[in-house]
């Protein structure tokens, strides 16, 4: 269904307001990305009832697939080849009919494909392109896989039990084991939704580690003598040196993983035991923009921040350390601001997500484009809107505000705990305080959280000492949540992430402050008078709402932690907004 058609359905089932459906216009022609996704993204309705509403429409009844796991027998009727033809999944067989979930059960051809190959009547449901994709996996590759990587390595032991491993001149295994491994790790960290694949040489082992959500996660290791054939793969992907292992090294290439192409910056070092690797996989595909989905906890809150992109010229900095979600932040700002009458130009080390409508540099200091010459060379090319990546000495940071005092509007990063500490940060580079006084319109501290997993949170009623600890005090019960662990966040407890955020708008009274060489202390007090959430009480609102646990807000911002004894959760945060976000999160907001 196009995107224009399922407008229309939608408006006429009364699900949506047609504000919104305009909003979720906009950003998927922004995004490139299709009508269904951006609605299920921005939470203006949930994938369930949005996929039963079509199923409806089209004749077919919806199916989840969140519990299909799938025999030997199914998949020896439908094998993996046939079901990403027909983009299907088998899901049971039931009084001698086989049920089918399909993207697009209308599509008769490809039913009569599963027919005649089954040889056996069919049921088809309609399910999700997510779900028959997730489903896929765990049916098809991961059964497949049984270890991720240890299946595989048995195999390759197999044909050569007690003989070490031979290389040929470009330090390959011989034949296509090793490029098959390498294969399997990316895709593996791909369904796993890694962020970066560590493949780190150890005395007697090869460690091999996925982070996910932020966290380093362990997956059984290959022998030890495959090390270097798996480096050299990589290597041999990213164009890099092969014969060179004692200097650092910069690569990248790209994969396509079930129909998505994957963008991977590789970094080795040498160390004492070989070369340690590092993937960064970049999947602009899914990449969550959009000011609605970075997680602020009210609805003013974003305004907030909104009406600050939207100003005419001055500087914006997001802070927070590496992995914190900045450039996201900075996205999503772009993406919201981003029309036909502006010029936009950015500068990034590396450019991470193509935006449309928006030039994006890539800095290259061999070429002699670092963030300062490419600044200045961006000032010549008449920009209303420039994003420098990040701000990290003071020849950049000079620039950026000269930009900002001539009329631009900059967006940037900057390495700061809090808010109110970057314009210490700022000082103590050289800039002059006058100077941020005059350039500087807000700051936003942000960290990134893991979401407690929906399959399988649970609450449950802290311990006394927990309430004392973190001011939990002021009423009856007070009710918290985590995640038991299951097979959907692999026994984490967690599966996704949500920021955290800290915004400081600087208006005429704290300008006056920063002149006149006030403390970060002093800055942060007065910040809190005009209404700033600091990261751990905006933090504390999420976990009070279960989208997050009390521990994952301690592990990233302990200091900000700090209330005063007996301040009830009331004081810290409005209970009408706390339900209010929880609605928000765990379902369609209200129409009202």
């Amino acid at each position: 269904m196009n995107d224009k058609d399922l407008e229309s359905l939608l408006l006429s089932s009364g699900l949506v307001r047609q504000e919104e459906i305009t909003k979720a216009l906009e950003e998927a022609k922004k995004l490139k990305r299709s009508l269904e996704n951006v609605i299920v993204d921005m939470h203006i309705l949930s994938r369930p009832v949005l996929y039963e509403t079509l199923a409806k429409h089209l004749g077919f009844a919806y199916k989840s697939l969140e519990a299909v796991l799938g025999d030997e027998t199914l998949i020896k009727m439908i094998p993996e080849g046939l079901a990403r033809q027909t983009q299907s999944v088998p899901v049971k067989i039931e009084r001698n009919t086989l049920h089918v979930a399909m993207v697009d059960p209308s599509d008769l051809f490809s039913v009569d494909q599963i027919q005649m190959h089954t040889g056996q009547p069919i049921e088809v449901f309609l399910s999700s392109p997510q779900e028959i994709e997730e489903a896929q996996h765990r049916i098809y590759v991961e059964k497949k896989m049984g270890k991720p990587i240890m299946m595989e390595g048995q195999g390759m032991a197999a044909s050569a039990p007690q003989e070490p491993a031979s290389f040929d001149k470009t330090g390959m295994r011989e034949g296509t084991s090793i490029i098959r491994l390498v294969d399997l790790i990316i895709a593996q960290a791909v369904h796993d939704r890694a962020s970066d694949i560590h493949i780190e040489p150890e005395q007697e082992l090869t460690r091999i580690r996925f982070r996910i959500d932020g966290m380093l996660h362990e997956i059984p290791s290959p022998p030890k003598e495959w090390e270097p054939a798996i480096v050299s793969r990589v290597k041999v992907l990213a164009a890099m040196d092969i014969a060179e292992s004692r200097v650092p090294q910069d690569g990248h290439f790209q994969a396509k993983v079930d129909d998505k192409i994957i963008d991977f910056r590789v970094s080795t070092i040498p160390t004492i035991y070989g070369e340690n690797l590092v993937m960064r996989l970049l999947d602009s595909a899914s990449i969550r923009i959009g000011l609605e989905r970075l997680g602020f906890a009210t609805y003013e809150e974003m305004k907030r921040y909104e009406s600050l992109i939207c100003r005419p010229y001055g500087i914006i900095l997001s802070t927070g350390p590496t992995g914190s979600g900045k450039t996201t932040t900075l996205y999503s700002a772009l993406t919201k601001i981003n029309t036909i009458d502006k010029h936009i130009v950015t500068i990034e080390d590396p450019v991470e997500y193509r935006l449309g409508l928006v030039r994006q540099i890539q800095v290259n200091s061999k070429a002699g484009i670092t963030f300062a010459n490419g600044l200045r060379a961006i000032l010549r090319q008449d920009p209303d809107v420039i994003m420098v990546g990040e701000i990290r000495d003071l020849e950049t940071a000079v620039i950026a505000i000269q930009a900002a005092l001539t009329g631009h509007l900059v967006f940037s990063t900057l390495h700061t705990n809090d808010a109110p500490s970057t314009v210490t940060r700022l000082v103590n580079m050289g800039v002059e305080p006058f100077l941020i006084s005059a350039s500087l319109i807000g700051v936003m501290a942000q960290r990134l959280v893991r979401q407690i997993c929906e399959h399988c949170k649970e609450t449950y009623e802290p311990s006394k000492a927990l309430i004392k600890k973190w001011g939990l005090g002021g009423r009856d019960t007070v009710v918290l949540y985590r995640g038991r662990g299951c097979d959907n966040c692999k026994g984490t407890g967690y599966r996704g992430r949500i920021g955290i955020f800290e915004l400081m708008a600087i208006d005429d009274e704290l300008r006056e402050m920063i002149i006149q060489g006030a403390s970060t202390v002093a800055l942060k007090r007065k910040a809190k008078e005009k209404g700033m959430r600091l990261l751990g009480q905006d933090g504390l609102f999420k976990a009070l709402a279960g989208i997050t646990s009390i521990e994952e807000v301690s592990r990233v911002c302990e200091e900000g932690l700090e209330t005063k004894t007996g301040e009830s959760v009331e004081e810290q945060s409005d209970s009408a907004q706390l339900a209010d976000y929880q609605k928000k999160i765990n379902g369609r907001p209200d129409k009202e």
